[in-house]
């Protein structure tokens, strides 16, 4: 099952947060959302398997993606 680890509003740090899992081959999605925080805004949810939640989330912190 694959769960979200991480909304920004900023397509770039979404990425750079894709990248970075990637280059520590945890699985990774990215997934455009509406309505971001209650307005017209878009999010980007970063997504990945359930198995890889905790080292997605050292991941976010080791690089200071916060």
């Amino acid at each position: 099952m694959w769960t979200v680890i991480y909304v920004s509003q900023s397509i770039e740090t979404a990425k750079k947060l894709i990248d970075v899992l990637l280059t520590n081959k945890v699985i990774s999605k990215l997934r455009r959302t509406n309505n971001c925080n209650g307005n017209e805004s878009s999010c980007y949810e970063v997504l990945v398997p359930s198995t890889e939640l905790e080292t997605a989330q050292d991941l976010i912190f080791e690089n200071e993606l916060f």
